[in-house]
This record gives C-alpha cells, sequence and structure tokens, in this order.
C-alpha cells in the first residue's frame, strides 16, 4: 500500500483485520495526507477537509464505531458580501454551510485512531515511491527512505495517492500511452487551495449577529467561514484564498497573511486583525499533492469516478484507491473511505465490519 492518507490508512486497517498481509509506506514523514489538523491550544484547525455532510454513511459508521463526536457548523446569522470595491452587504439568508457537520478535534483524530489499530511495524514513514516494475508474477516497488533506498516485493501494488500523481511515476514496463492520459486529466481535489486559519479569544463576529460566513469578489480570501471548536475557549475564521497558485507563490505567505488580516478587519473590525494566532496552507506547494496540471484552479466540483484497467501485464498487480476514484462522493472524505472499503472487500471477499455489522 502506498500512500496514508485516509483511503490507505483505511484499507491497510481493514485488510489486515482480515489477515491480509499489508506493508504501508508514506512518502510524507507524518500520516494523512491532505488530511491535516494544526492544533494551536485546542482550536482545531483543520487545513485540509474540514466538513462531512448527513446521509454520508460510511463517515457515519466510522465515527460511531470509534465513538468520535462531531457537532453542526456553526450559521446562525447574516451573510457577508464583498464587492469587487470593497462595499460590504449584510444578506439575510441561509449561510452556504447549513446541515454540514465538523470532527470534534478535528479531522485528523479519523486517521490517528485508525494508525493506533495498525501494527506499526508494517508502516514505512519517509518513503517515497519512485518506481515500480513488474516482474510477471510479483511487482517490485521501489521507495527512497531516510537513509537507503529499499526494494519491496509484493503480489501486487495499491496507489492510495491521487491520480495524476501516479501518471509521473515510473513503470516498467511503461502504462499505455491512453492510461496515463486518463489519470492526468483526473484534477486533485484541494491540489490549488489554500486555506488560512485566524485564531481569536472572543467570537465578535458571532456578536454582531453574522454567522461567519462571507462571499468575497476582492480578496484576498474568496470564502470564509466560523471554524472555530465546540468549546468555549477558542474561536476561529477559515479562509480560502481566491488567489490562483502562481500569484499566491509570487505574493508570499507573510504578505498574503497581512492582507487576508486587513480583509478581515475590514469585513468584522478592528478585533479581527489582532488573532492569538493565524495559520496557512498551501496545497499547491505539497509534492505529495500537487502537480503541475493542478496549478490551474478548479472552479467547480469535477465528476470524479476511476475504474482503471491498466493494461497488461499491470491487470490484477496495480491498483488506485483515492477519493478521487469514488463514483459517488469523489474529492470528499465519504470518498476517500468508498474507496478503501470498497477494495478491502473485494480482496478479502468478506463482509467489511466498519460497514455491514451495525451492531458491532
Amino acid at each position: 500500500m502506498i500512500g496514508a492518507g485516509l483511503s490507505g490508512l483505511t484499507a491497510t486497517w481493514q485488510l489486515r483485520s482480515a489477515g491480509v498481509d499489508v506493508a504501508l509506506a508514506e512518502a510524507r514523514e507524518r500520516f494523512g495526507g491532505r488530511v491535516l489538523t494544526l492544533d494551536e491550544g485546542s482550536a482545531d484547525c483543520d487545513m485540509g477537509p474540514s466538513w462531512f455532510w448527513p446521509g454520508q454513511p460510511l463517515i457515519a459508521r466510522l465515527l460511531d464505531h470509534f465513538k468520535i463526536r462531531y457537532h453542526d457548523q456553526y450559521v446562525d446569522g447574516a451573510v457577508l458580501f464583498q464587492q469587487h470595491d470593497g462595499r460590504i452587504e449584510r444578506i439575510r439568508q441561509a449561510s452556504p454551510m447549513v446541515g454540514s457537520l465538523r470532527i470534534q478535534g478535528g479531522v485528523n483524530r479519523l486517521c490517528s485512531v485508525i494508525i493506533a489499530e495498525i501494527d506499526e511495524s508494517c508502516i514505512l514513514p519517509g518513503h517515497e515511491l519512485i518506481r515500480l516494475e513488474s516482474n510477471g508474477d510479483t511487482v517490485m516497488a521501489e521507495l527512497v527512505g531516510p537513509c537507503e533506498t529499499i526494494r519491496v516485493e509484493a503480489n501486487r501494488v495499491v496507489l492510495a495517492i491521487p491520480p495524476r500523481l501516479v501518471a509521473g511515476l515510473v513503470f516498467e514496463p511503461e502504462l499505455p500511452a491512453e492510461t496515463l492520459q486518463i489519470l492526468a486529466a483526473i484534477p486533485t481535489w484541494m491540489a490549488g487551495h489554500a486555506k488560512f486559519f485566524a485564531i481569536y479569544d472572543q467570537p465578535f463576529w458571532r456578536q454582531q449577529g453574522l454567522c461567519g460566513s462571507v462571499i468575497s469578489q476582492r480578496g484576498p480570501l474568496a470564502e470564509i467561514h466560523d471554524a472555530s471548536p465546540n468549546s468555549d475557549s477558542h474561536y476561529s475564521l477559515l479562509g480560502f484564498s481566491g488567489l490562483d497558485p502562481p500569484s499566491r507563490a509570487a505574493m508570499g505567505q507573510t504578505d498574503f497573511e497581512d492582507q487576508a488580516l486587513k480583509q478581515l478587519d475590514d469585513l468584522f473590525g478592528d478585533h479581527a486583525s489582532r488573532p492569538t494566532g493565524v495559520h496557512f496552507q498551501d496545497w499547491s506547494q505539497e509534492k505529495f499533492t500537487a502537480s503541475q496540471l493542478d496549478l490551474e484552479p478548479l472552479t467547480f466540483h469535477p465528476g470524479y469516478g476511476l475504474n482503471l484497467q491498466p493494461g497488461k501485464p499491470w491487470n490484477g498487480q496495480l491498483k488506485i484507491i483515492s477519493s478521487e476514484t469514488s463514483f459517488g462522493n469523489g474529492g470528499l472524505i465519504e470518498g476517500a473511505l468508498e474507496a478503501a472499503l470498497d477494495f478491502a472487500r473485494a480482496i478479502t471477499g468478506l463482509d467489511m465490519p466498519l460497514v455491514d455489522n451495525p451492531n458491532d
């Protein structure tokens, strides 16, 4: 298994629970992939995926399985609209986040509890896959680790990484050109995004009768929401960058943060310019998330789903699972779980406890 994001972790956990011998390699030193929760004094800043929604049964079952609490997104109050010229309108309409749910403690809690279910002896952090070679009956994976390059032989390899990153790997023999084109055409969800968090000791926007949601045509933040944890000690605003990745890179992180705080000041008053902490995460700069093709920002949610036949000799030896391969929930946490559990069931022929035994 290559990739210890939510798909790779979940699939490894389920396969090993069924007695399948699995080794899990992760290029980063940390686990979670695009799941990244920064703990600023229990502010629980989700720099990657932040929400899930009712009607997504897999994540609901997972949270129930591990007894992890979740809460409603804060949506009480008016929405703000910021025009190109800076004028701000107060709109009496429902927040666009009505109905969304957030995990208490942040999304990384999912990864942490799953990792605890996996024997650490089978996990290889800090090992980057650089080459795959099919030897007929087996596959050899070449991994560059902190101290040395290792070669691992297995019956099959599962790539729990974005399809566009798969297209950039070295295969021997090469994947068919048509297969590579299909993989490269699938946008990596979140890869062009950047998120900004400002943390406060008081929810001054709520005191102003606002829900914290803002739609802006001015920027640098195009969309803002209340991202406070379910507590009375920390509060936060989360903003999505409205600038494309090259523009962010040219601006630099310090200038971006300064301009974001100036924008929050314009929207909510001078309290907003005095946070107790800030965080910035630009996923387009993460080599294990984004490819060059992902530097073109997405303006819509793509129609995801992939059931790739990689061609000889890779059929039966190579499988790709990531949120982007889910037909029903591509790009979402639910999609990552769906891809992992569908694969585990196909391999073991067993009903997965998380999905099929609701009384466990």
